[in-house]
């Protein structure tokens, strides 16, 4: 068994996974959209061209996404990304948290390590962390 999260979007899924792909996380593997299949006409057609399912891949992650008119934005969960420095890790946080809000500004914690958590500019929350130093 392995875990796989899957990410929900209310029509912008194609535009979160090119921000993905633009801050370094992976790139989009497999993108299948509703058009051609027999949910094409959900919601009066409308969704035509969003995506129905997607997978997105990088080095150390990997997610599904797609869209839906009944999606909830994330709840009570975050994606949390491990990295090797602080430095890396702040690079991370500085591309992923753009046009976001910043919940837990990243920084040496009293706990030691370097952390900081937000909700992108799509709706999911992140948490990352980079080691301590």
């Amino acid at each position: 068994m392995k875990t796989t999260p899957y990410l929900y979007f209310k029509g912008n899924c194609e535009a979160a996974l090119q921000f993905y792909a633009a801050c370094g996380l992976g790139k989009v593997v497999e993108l299948r959209r509703y058009a051609g299949t027999p949910m094409e006409s959900r919601d009066g057609g409308a969704w035509r061209e969003k995506v129905l399912h997607s997978l997105f891949e990088g080095p150390h992650l990997r997610l599904y996404a797609s869209d839906g008119s009944d999606s909830e934005p994330m709840k009570g969960c975050a994606l949390y990304l491990e990295l090797e420095t602080p430095d890396a890790a702040s690079k991370l946080f500085e591309a992923l948290s753009a046009g976001g809000r910043v919940a837990v500004p990243f920084k040496k914690q009293f706990w030691g390590d370097h952390y900081g958590n937000f909700t992108d500019a799509h709706g999911v929350q992140w948490a990352i962390s980079g080691g301590n130093g």
